[in-house]
């Protein structure tokens, strides 16, 4: 569906959402917001190539804001973090404290064998000692602006069964602008469940291989 079937769809299905009540261009405004939230909460979009740092000696942290265009987190279920192409362990501050009694932090430089990520930084867990190397990132990414009558979710095909969670999200934003409280609690949770169902059906094992091995 496009944006403006996506509108037509939310004022068809909710008595009292007309262009009185509530404009075309608040609408146009709630798509913006909502595009997003659904992306985020689905864990929709999926660098699914991995982007691709070089790196200098001395580095520890990076900016992921600045490297990756629309980053929103990191996909542990995809890849994560790799450095020449093996994979790091993901792990946080107070982890690397427990099991290292806080050496890591005076660490020389080497190769890293851990990640964090703290706001919009990855950090490793020692500095690198070699220019040059490479560090794929894979990552769960926030859509471009849906600002044309378009399809929702950078129009990507395979996100076209999940095009409602728009009318859901337009449903729970219209009936709280109306006053309709109840009803607005009550499309905010159908909205909430529905973005939870979709990630159950984009992610895990859905997309990948399943590997099954014998004990012995």
């Amino acid at each position: 569906m496009t944006r403006s079937q996506i509108i037509q769809m939310t004022r068809d299905e909710v008595p009292g959402i007309d262009t009185r009540s509530v404009s075309d261009t608040l609408m146009q405004n709630w798509c913006l917001e909502g595009n997003k939230d659904f992306c985020a909460r689905a864990r929709c979009i999926i660098d699914q190539a991995g982007t691709t740092i070089t790196t200098t000696a001395g580095d520890t942290y990076w900016d992921l804001t600045s490297e990756i265009t629309n980053f929103y987190d990191i996909d542990t279920l995809l890849g994560g973090v790799l450095y020449n192409n093996k994979p790091l362990v993901n792990t946080s501050i107070a982890e690397l404290d427990e099991e290292t009694n806080g050496a890591w932090r005076s660490y020389s430089a080497g190769t890293p064998l851990k990640w964090f990520r703290r706001g919009q930084y990855l950090y490793v867990e020692r500095a690198i000692d070699a220019s040059a190397d490479d560090l794929i990132i894979y990552s769960v990414l926030l859509p471009d602006d849906w600002n044309t009558d378009i399809a929702p979710y950078n129009a990507l095909t395979y996100l076209a069964p999940y095009h409602y969670g728009m009318v859901l999200y337009l449903k729970w934003r219209a009936l709280s602008k109306i006053g309709k409280k109840e009803a607005a609690a009550t499309a905010m949770a159908e909205y909430f469940e529905y973005a939870k169902w979709t990630k159950g059906q984009l992610g895990g094992t859905k997309f990948v291989p399943i590997y099954l091995t014998k004990r012995v």
